[in-house]
């Protein structure tokens, strides 16, 4: 969409569950995807969509965790059979008509390892199913309002795996929450955009932290912004290249979209000066810059099941990076069962590319790689490319 002030932007909508009583029937909890042929409804449901280029899909809340937690009645269909059932409808309406199909992925709701018993890679496992039942319907993904970064580093990497274009926006953890395996904005930023994302945003409903946040990003950004539409503010950012999302059925929508102009702050990350002299990490909710010149890397250590006091330990020194040796996939489980003890950014020492892949993938964050490894440098960078890795 080429708007006013030269810029191109192009705008999303979301359908939710409610606007579809007839695939989705809230009295009694259950899913019914077999629709009549006659898609007249769909207009009368959504309303006056036209400005938008992007239709995701109301397939939110349709992974395999969330139909169990919520206890859906799929009528014995799996979650696979349920979303292309679903995605097939409504991509064959009027609604959808001329526009990019979106499959939307939204969050698990589930811890994993350590903090509970489902491992990352069953995590990722329940979002290959939904991602591929959705693959042949849509145009790209949509991971939605993800609040953890297990969750965003899950479907990312499940997403990418199709080769399409993949949004991501997160809900970020409130300062000091104590929320266990959150996400902040920046490091949700930082570790999207190195695993591949296509365009990246946050949501605030307060308009004062939206907006804090949201400048803090396009420091960072080396990919399209998504500004949300829902934020309550008359002052949503306007982001030079950016898209704009509303998610909720409004009377005015088509009113605040034709408002949208240089009264709100606009920047790109081309007008943001950078300093380079410094990298950004992050784990969880850590977020960590390390100054290239000056940092003091950790002796490696070994990895043991049970390796919570080493880390302790180290993390009480002047060292700025925890180096960790992994020369096994036992390793890579080892380390990550006790990786929540550091806080300190982590580098990988590993000769061996199946343990590293391990590693990387099991830690939620951006991680470093020791420079003195021995693995071939294009096999390193397909490594660091799949994860976001950097090659210290």
């Amino acid at each position: 969409m080429n708007t006013d002030d030269g810029h191109n932007r192009c705008y999303i909508f979301t359908a939710s569950e409610n606007l579809f009583p007839e695939l989705f029937d809230k009295s009694s909890n259950k899913i019914c995807p077999d629709i009549p042929e006659n898609k007249v409804y769909f207009d009368i449901k959504t309303g006056n969509i036209d400005y938008a280029d992007i239709f995701g899909l109301p397939t939110e809340r349709l992974n395999v965790f969330m139909l169990k937690e919520s206890k859906t009645d799929t009528g014995n269909l799996s979650c696979g059979e349920i979303n292309k059932k679903i995605a097939e409808a409504v991509k064959h309406s009027e609604a959808a008509s001329g526009k990019k199909i979106a499959g939307v992925i939204g969050a698990s709701g589930v811890y994993i390892d350590p903090f509970s018993e489902i491992s990352f890679t069953e995590l990722i496992t329940s979002y290959d199913e939904q991602i591929h039942a959705l693959e042949n319907f849509v145009d790209l993904y949509i991971i939605k309002d993800i609040y953890s970064m297990s969750d965003m580093r899950a479907a990312l990497l499940s997403c990418k795996k199709t080769e399409k274009s993949v949004f991501v926006t997160i809900a970020p953890k409130e300062e000091d929450s104590g929320e266990t395996g959150g996400i902040s904005a920046l490091g949700g930023l930082v570790t999207a955009q190195e695993m591949g994302a296509d365009a990246f945003g946050i949501y605030f409903r307060e308009s004062k932290k939206y907006n804090e946040a949201a400048k803090e990003l396009i420091r960072y950004a080396k990919i399209p912004l998504i500004a949300d539409l829902r934020c309550e503010s008359d002052e949503i950012p306007v982001f030079s290249g950016a898209y704009y999302a509303e998610y909720s059925l409004t009377d005015d929508i088509n009113i605040r979209l034709r408002e949208k102009s240089a009264d709100g702050w606009s920047a790109s990350a081309s007008e943001i000066t950078r300093n380079d002299d410094f990298f950004v990490f992050a784990y969880y909710a850590d977020t960590f810059f390390l100054e290239a010149d000056t940092t003091e890397i950790s002796e490696p250590i070994r990895c043991l099941p049970d390796m919570e006091e080493i880390i302790s330990d180290i993390c009480k020194t002047s060292c700025d990076i925890l180096r960790v040796e992994i020369n096994t996939n036992d390793d890579a489980i080892d380390f990550a069962r006790n990786a929540h003890m550091s806080s300190l950014p982590v580098m990988f020492l590993s000769e061996d590319p199946l343990a590293l892949k391990m590693a990387l993938m099991l830690y939620q964050g951006i991680a470093l790689i020791d420079s003195d490894t021995l693995i071939p440098k294009e096999e390193l960078e397909e490594i660091c490319g799949k994860y976001g890795a950097v090659v210290y």
